[in-house]
Order: structure tokens, then sequence, then C-alpha cells
């Protein structure tokens, strides 16, 4: 038989320990709190989204459904199309907040899709939202100043990007073009390759407006994955016998197919980051006194493969001849970084530079990134 004061002491013992904070796994107490990150919605789809309209934009909500203040510390986007702003204030428990993104579809017709990657306190590496939309083009009048010509042709653009093709795809944009002249001016199109069929009046007559469509059969393409530049020779004769030629670049972003990823494969895939989206080097200077030199001008961006398997970069570089990339390897193990250089010579650089970096890789959330780069040179 237990004495009383045994007695007494197992009492006070057990409420002792009923008066113990419980701790959670990672060793917290229920006291101290911890905050929870849980997303509303992970993916918007705009739709068609009218080119000329301009920016688009969505609201994610982000819940704390933990006890303790909640912060968005940081929210990176896959390109510099796409602009985030969020909540800098704390989130408190039960409270949401908002992570806004914008998107640029301005010269950038066709289907997208784009990943933003939100940060917080909650002890979790990252949450990911997602948008996707497709991009209708401008429908130009013979009213509005075409941005382009070649000769007396005016095109709402004379460059043409397919940002995401698919192997098995086939994926069309088309244009207006107008002949301003005039008189008559007869068209004709070589250099083009197997792979694209090519749409346009054979005779474009004076003051009228066509469409110029181009359709992309993905399974004539070759079997390498990476960003593909080809040119289109562009002739236009008028009736007066004058001639102008132009090459006319076309460019797309080959990627592979993920339609038979698993769940869990997506789980297990690569991931890729950047520390930035957009490089500005300002107004370029010369390199001496009476003429630019051969020097150059650099920055980095850090890419990180924060998946779990190997993450493959099957193609680096811009169409824009200026812009120079250097890296030392292009295959980075999960967890791994590297410093990707980007290089400008400034005596190739006159007036505006605004272009982009394309990344091409074996990311099934993000198969094509892009590097916004930005620079002003001499007149």
């Amino acid at each position: 038989m237990l004495k009383t004061t045994q007695v007494v002491a197992l009492i006070l013992f057990g409420l002792f320990l009923l008066c113990q904070p419980v701790r959670s796994q990672d060793g917290k107490t229920e006291t101290e709190g911890a905050p929870v990150a849980t997303l509303l919605e992970s993916t918007y789809d705009f739709g068609l989204i009218e080119e000329e309209t301009g920016f688009a934009s969505h609201v994610f909500l982000v819940k704390n459904t933990g006890n303790a203040p909640l912060f968005i510390t940081h929210v990176q986007s896959s390109c510099g199309c796409t602009e985030p702003q969020w909540t800098k204030e704390p989130i408190a428990p039960d409270k949401t907040g908002n992570v806004v993104i914008t998107f640029d579809p301005v010269n950038r017709p066709g289907p997208f899709q784009k990943n933003v990657t939100i940060f917080t306190n909650d002890g979790r590496p990252r949450l990911r939202v997602t948008i996707k939309g497709d991009v209708v083009p401008r429908r130009a009048n013979l009213q509005r100043a075409f941005h382009d010509t070649i000769g007396t042709v005016q095109l709402e653009r004379k460059a043409f990007l397919f940002y995401t093709v698919r192997p098995g795809a086939e994926v069309k944009q088309e244009i207006w073009i107008r002949n301003f002249a005039n008189e008559d001016v007869t068209l004709s199109l070589d250099n083009v390759p197997e792979y694209l069929r090519l749409e346009a009046p054979e005779v474009l007559k004076s003051g009228k407006a066509e469409r110029f469509k181009i359709t992309l059969d993905a399974s004539k393409l070759p079997d390498k994955r990476g960003h593909v530049l080809n040119h289109i020779m562009w002739k236009a004769v008028s009736a007066s016998g004058a001639t102008v030629k132009q090459a006319v670049p076309l460019s797309m972003n080959f990627v592979d197919d993920f339609s038979r990823l698993t769940a869990e494969g997506k789980a297990n895939a690569p991931a890729i980051q950047f520390s930035n989206t957009r490089l500005e080097f300002g107004k370029l200077k010369k390199s001496g006194f009476f003429s630019w030199g051969n020097k150059s001008v650099s920055q980095q961006i850090i890419i990180t493969n924060e998946g779990k398997s190997d993450l493959t970069l099957h193609s680096v570089g811009s169409d824009d001849e200026r812009v120079q990339i250097t890296m030392a390897k292009k295959t980075l193990h999960a967890g791994e970084s590297i410093a990707m250089n980007v290089i400008l010579f400034p005596k190739t650089v006159e007036g505006q530079l605004a272009t982009d970096v394309y990344l091409v890789c074996n990311d099934p959330n993000g198969p094509v990134r892009s590097i916004r780069v930005i620079a002003e040179g001499y007149k």
C-alpha cells in the first residue's frame, strides 16, 4: 500500500506533466506557435488575352493556417514578362495575404505558362503558383502605324517567336501585313524549313491589309531540344521593278515531352531557379577618348537546381548577337548552383538594347525561362 505522502507526490507529478507544453515533431511548442502558408489556389488560367489590351493581373491568396505571424519574404518569377507584388506586412493567424501576378502580353503571341515561386517564413522551402493562357495577336487596321517595314510593306512585327513547342505539336501564328505604296507588290518567301507552312498573298494590293499565317509542325523537327533560330528570306517586288530582300528571323523553344511524366516523376524532377530575371546595364560607357576599344561589361545570374534530380540546360542563348553568354557547364546536380555570365561589348550597342536570353531545360514545371537584358548605347 502506498503511503499518503507517496500518493500526493504522484498526483503532483502528474499535474506537472499535464502543465508542460506539447511539442511538435520539429521541436517547437504549441505556446511558441508556428506560421503555415496555405495557397487557396495554385493555378490560374487567363484564357484568351488580347495583346492590344496590355497587362493582365491575378491575385493569389496566401492564408496563414498556423498560429504565429506569417511573412512573405520574397516572390520570384520565371521570366521578365511576369511582375510579382506581395503583402509586405505580417499576416496574422487565420488571415490572408496577396501575391499579385501581372503578365505583359505585348510581343508574346500564342500560348504561355509561367511559374512564380513564393518564399515565406513557415519553414518550407517554397510555394509555387502558375499562370497560363493564350495571347491573341494584335488586330491591325489601316489607320494604325505598324511597327516594322520591309520596303513598302508594313508588318505588325518582322520576327517570329514560338515560345514553347512540344514534340508532335502543331502551333500557329498570324500577323497583319499591309502594302502602303501606290502600286501592287509581289511577295515571295524562300529558305523555308520543312517544318514550316506559310500562307501569304502572292500579290499585295496597294493599301490593302492581309493575313500572313505561319504553321509549325513539330513532328518534322530534328530530335534535339533547345532554342532554334532560323531566317526566312523575304522578297518584295513592286510593279515598277523595285526589289527589297530581307532575312526575317523565326525562333522557337523546342522542349521535352512531359505528357507521360507521373506525379512521382514530377516530384523527383529538377527545378530551376534564378537569382534574378532582369539585367539592367544602364548607359554603356566608352572605353577610351576616341574609340570604343575592346572592353566588355558583364553581369552574373546564379542558376540553382532546387529539385531532386539532375538539371540539364539544353540551350542557353539570345537571338541578339550583341549578347554573349558564358557558363562552366550545363548539367547541375540536385542542390548545385552555377554562375551564368551575360556579356555586352559597348562598341556594338547603339541606341536601345532590349532582348531576352532563353534557357531551355528539363524542368517539367518550366522548361523555358527567359532573362530580360536592357542597356543603352550611344547613337
